[in-house]
């Protein structure tokens, strides 16, 4: 029941999120929006990062829809997610102040969207 009254806040806390269509841009960036870590468009079902993210470091997530218009993408930076890399450097750890403790970004995006995202240090393939 708790995991079910979870997933519930979770939805409606980032129900603003876009659907993640085929073409929508992942961009990670520094959380000052200055440096780009990592950038990659989801393809079918993936979403592949490849970038040098370190472990436990604070950054923000961008999305945008396939197509967007230039006041589209100015107001996704409004809109930048706060994050952290995971411990291990697989995952983002997406922060909501509506819900407690970090979220999954990994997991959100399997089990929402059905996307798999595998994050790949700089070199490694």
């Amino acid at each position: 029941m708790a995991d079910l009254l979870f997933w519930f806040l979770v939805s409606q806390t980032i129900a603003g999120l876009p659907d993640m269509a085929s073409g929508t841009e992942v961009i990670i960036v520094s959380s000052d929006l200055m440096a780009v870590y990592a950038s990659a468009q989801i393809e079918g079902n993936e979403l592949i990062l490849e970038g040098a993210m370190p472990a436990d470091t604070e950054l923000r997530v961008l999305i945008f829809q396939p197509n967007a218009s230039p006041e589209e993408k100015t107001q996704a930076l409004g809109q930048a997610l706060p994050a952290m890399v995971s411990p291990e450097g697989d995952d983002l750890y997406l922060k909501f102040h509506e819900i407690e403790g970090p979220l999954s970004f990994k997991k959100w995006l399997l089990e929402e969207r059905g996307i798999v995202l595998r994050i790949i240090p700089v070199g490694e393939q």
